[in-house]
């Protein structure tokens, strides 16, 4: 790529010795729906080119939204100016190359507007037949292309597809549902399941029954299940824990959650949506446990993280915060209607959104149900509830996992940042309240 060794020469000339930048290109193809009918269709190609050097002490970034090499270097020359009129110290190098990576990869995915709007077509068409009365949502394709270049002699590049179909389904009382599946292929997405399950949560819940707030069983639907969890993995970044802003703080080789949960961090999974052969620093990727069977196995870090605590880095930059990647929580037995019946009395959740923390060194936090929420008694299903909120601890909930399904399914959207392999889950005893909403 061009740019970047139009920016590697630059740092050349100017003496650096810990600099870094990546250029990506994302394509992508867009369509938007609403009432059961396209309102979007767009086809959007953009490069962007990040700049990261370490030096005295200090380190300094910026971001460009243009593939043009010569705006690049100059912003690169800005950097390193503005970095070297503050401070000394000794500087963290970055991570030796060149590296060796996985080959294997995912191909990139056609943008294919025609074959979009027809699976489109087809969900919106299962969710009729389960019962919805309008639906709304969008389809997205992208690819992207990653070049990476660092000083230490680190090259790399990859192609990053994406597929999602998210999709919200309406009745004529005002319920509805969400049908969600991502990828890293139009093969992967079943439309028929994703317009099922979001017209057929709609259509479930037309009739609402009454709930007073306190602590409830609740059977967590994946996508609500990946939320929470997926905290786990962000909350594992040493970054977090050094500032003091992690509920797994000072818990390194503690029993922080039911022995039914384990959670991997795993970029090494073809085909999956959160694959990635190197980490940000062009480190390559590796598979890394979070949790297993309940008990924190460590912290994730990059080269500076480590250096600070005299470890390697487990390949998860973030050039400031490392993070997960790939999260894959271990399975169970079961669906969400045998998770019902199990739980007896209590309450199916089927999806959240605004998870915000009261306090994130305890893990206090609150999150609002979105879409279909189902009062359960004796394993039955007896009508929607509306008006609630979780408001519990991370760490509770953790603790409280009865059983896992085995309905695992890939979970990310706007509220679940990182891919998230999730079943359904029982939990004991979570606390709900009013919500103001």
């Amino acid at each position: 790529m061009s740019i970047n060794h139009d920016v590697m020469a630059c740092f050349r000339r100017l003496g650096v010795e810990n600099g870094l930048v990546t250029t990506i290109r994302n394509e992508e193809a867009l369509l938007r729906f609403s009432n059961d009918r396209m309102t979007v269709a767009d086809l959007i190609d953009k490069t962007t080119v990040s700049i990261f050097i370490r030096e005295s002490g200090r380190k300094a970034a910026t971001t460009i939204g243009a593939g043009d090499a010569a705006k690049a270097v100059e912003a690169a020359e800005s950097l390193v100016n503005e970095l070297r009129r503050h401070g000394e110290g000794g500087d963290v190098p970055l991570p030796p190359g060149p590296f060796t990576y996985r080959t294997a990869r995912s191909p990139a995915v056609p943008m294919d507007i025609d074959a979009m709007a027809e699976m489109v077509a087809q969900a919106v068409d299962a969710a009729q037949g389960s019962g919805a009365a309008r639906s709304a949502g969008s389809m997205r394709v992208a690819n992207g292309h990653v070049w990476l270049s660092t000083t230490t002699g680190a090259e790399a590049e990859t192609v990053l597809p994406e597929v999602e179909l998210s999709m919200r389904s309406f009745s004529d009382e005002g319920s509805s549902g969400h049908g969600l599946m991502v990828g890293t292929s139009l093969d992967d997405i079943d439309t028929v399941k994703v317009g099922e399950e979001a017209g057929g949560y709609a259509h479930r819940s037309r009739r609402t029954v009454e709930i007073e707030p306190g602590r409830h069983d609740a059977v967590l639907a994946p996508m609500v299940f990946a939320d929470i969890v997926s905290q786990v993995g962000s909350m594992a970044s040493q970054f977090y824990v050094d500032m003091g802003m992690s509920f797994l703080q000072g818990k390194e080789g503690e029993q922080i959650a039911s022995p039914l949960l384990s959670l991997d961090d795993d970029p090494t999974l073809e085909g999956t949506l959160g694959q990635r052969p190197f980490d940000d620093e062009g480190v390559p990727t590796r598979f890394n446990s979070i949790l297993k069977n309940g008990v924190l196995q460590g912290y994730l870090h990059n080269s500076q993280t480590a250096r600070d605590h005299g470890v390697d880095t487990t390949a998860n930059a973030g050039l400031i915060a490392p993070h997960p990647f790939n999260l894959v929580i271990g399975k169970g037995k079961g669906d969400i209607d045998s998770l019902a019946e199990e739980m007896g009395d209590g309450l199916v959740v089927t999806n959240v959104w605004y998870l915000r923390y009261q306090n994130h060194a305890t893990g206090e936090f609150s999150v609002i149900p979105r879409d279909a929420v189902f009062k359960v008694e004796n394993g039955s299903i007896q009508g929607a509830v509306e008006g609630l909120r979780i408001s519990d601890r991370i760490p509770s909930l953790l603790t409280n996992i009865e059983s896992l399904g085995d309905d695992r399914k890939w979970i990310r959207w706007w509220e679940v940042d990182t891919p998230t392999f999730s079943p359904s889950a029982l939990v004991r005893g979570v606390k709900f309240t009013r919500s103001t909403l």
